[in-house]
This record gives structure tokens, sequence and C-alpha cells, in this order.
């Protein structure tokens, strides 16, 4: 079977850090498939990268093993962990990474695994020279119990803030990012548009701006010069301007707060 290794990074495509992760798993598996989910991710936004990694597990290929590699805290004390769903297979820091796939998904397995034969590895790119191995090692069918240790999924580290929470009629929420459309994905599943929102027809956006927001189906439904909340691709509600952008319209970020009221 053809090994395929997902690639989730920040690392952009100005520097050469991409092709020379790729480089090491291509030189352990010639023949390996690599697939790039993105490496556009903000410079060290951890929950912009847990937002792309779940939006992503649904649509991979079967046994793909996944390097999520958004790390700010490369060379410090922070584990590398690993969890299993399926046949499919996430490398990530314990930095909240895995938090958004881990509500949705129930993994067969999650590991800490051990780093010391990487002991000659550069202290600020584990991506390359500690990640690319441990993949390659998966790849070539090692146990993942000889790597490491099993844990609980309550001893991972979490985000700073998780889904959208509802407190009256108010609820907050986060952008967890920013499309190239200027749409803003917010920390709200799909799964919850009916039970938050049935038979509204739109809410009242509190911050960060004071603007009623229609709810629609489509982009095209939002009236002209509105915004609109609507069911996203990505599995979470957006805020949205049909053929313009949200961002700049509602003046909004990756990581901002959201208020509205139901």
């Amino acid at each position: 079977m053809v090994a395929i290794f997902g690639l989730l990074t920040d690392f952009g495509d100005r520097d050469p850090y991409r092709g020379q992760l790729a480089s090491v798993l291509l030189r352990r598996n010639p023949s390996c498939q690599i697939l790039d989910l993105s490496h556009q991710v903000d410079p060290h936004n951890i929950p912009q990268g847990a937002f792309f990694l779940r939006a992503s597990w649904p649509w991979l290929p079967r046994g793909c093993i996944v390097l999520a590699v958004v790390d700010p805290g490369v060379g410090s004390s922070r584990d590398i962990v690993l969890l299993r769903s399926r046949r499919e297979y996430v490398l990530a820091p314990d930095n909240g990474l895995l938090d958004l796939l881990l509500r949705d998904v129930s993994p067969d397995g999650l590991w800490r695994l051990g780093t010391k034969r990487y002991s000659g590895a550069s202290s600020t790119f584990h991506g390359r020279d500690v990640f690319a191995p441990l993949a390659a090692d998966l790849a070539e069918g090692r146990d993942p119990d000889r790597l490491g240790e099993r844990l609980a999924g309550q001893d991972l580290v979490r985000l700073p803030f998780g889904e959208a929470e509802v407190e009256g009629n108010r609820l907050e929420a986060r952008v967890l990012h920013v499309d190239r459309f200027g749409n803003c994905v917010l920390n709200i599943p799909e799964s919850a548009w009916k039970n938050v929102f049935g038979g509204r027809d739109g809410a009242d956006l509190l911050e960060p701006v004071s603007v009623f927001v229609t709810l629609v189906r489509a982009y095209n439904d939002i009236p002209p010069g509105s915004a609109g909340l609507l069911p996203g691709s990505q599995g979470y509600l957006e805020l949205a301007v049909d053929r313009a952008s949200c961002a700049e319209r509602l003046g909004l970020e990756s990581g901002d707060r959201v208020v509205l009221r139901l």
C-alpha cells in the first residue's frame, strides 16, 4: 500500500521548510504520496490550525498520516502526540491543535511519543527532524505502542477557547479563520444551527459592531449591503457579505470575539 502523508503547517511557501519536510518523507519512502492540506496557517495560530485540521478530516484519503506542525513551542518541553481514528493518524504538538477534532471524533488510540531517539534534531525544526521520521516509522508499520505511551483525551492541552457558548439570549463566539473571500468562520459547529437559531430570520450582532445579520443558506441570499450568517462548507457557521469582505466590513480578524443577541 502506498503511504499517503498529509501536511498541515504554518510554513508558508517562501522558505524551504515545506520542501525539506517532504524530502525526509520521500527519502524514507520514495513511492509515497504527499498531500498538502495547507501551509498557510497564520504563523503560530493554533486555533486556526485546529480548524483547518478539523475541516479537512472528513475528506482525508484512507490511511493518511497527517503531520500537523503549527508549533510555536518547538524545542520546549511540550510533547508530541499521536491520534489514530479509523485507519488515519495525526501527529501534532500537544498545544491544542487536536482540540476541535477531538470534539467531533472518537479516537481509537492516543499516544504521547518518545523523541529521545532524535536527540540530534534541530531545536527549531522538529517538523523535519522529528515529525517526519515518526510519520515514516508509522508508514513502515511501526506499532504506536513502541513509539510512546498511551494517554487519555483529557490529558491533552486544550485551546484557550472551545465552541461558542450561549448564556440567556447572548451567544459569544470566536473567529476561527478569515478566508480569502473575507468570510469569517466562527466556532459554531453547523450541527448547532437548528438548535441555536431555529425559526429565527436573523440576530443582532453586538460586538464588534452593532448590526443586524440575516440568517441565510447561501451567500447570494444575503441582502445587498447587509451581513449574513450561514452554514459554510467547512462544518461551521460563517459571517459573510455577498461578493465583498465581511472581515473588512465588520473589522474582524482570526481570534476576535463576536457577540450575538438571539
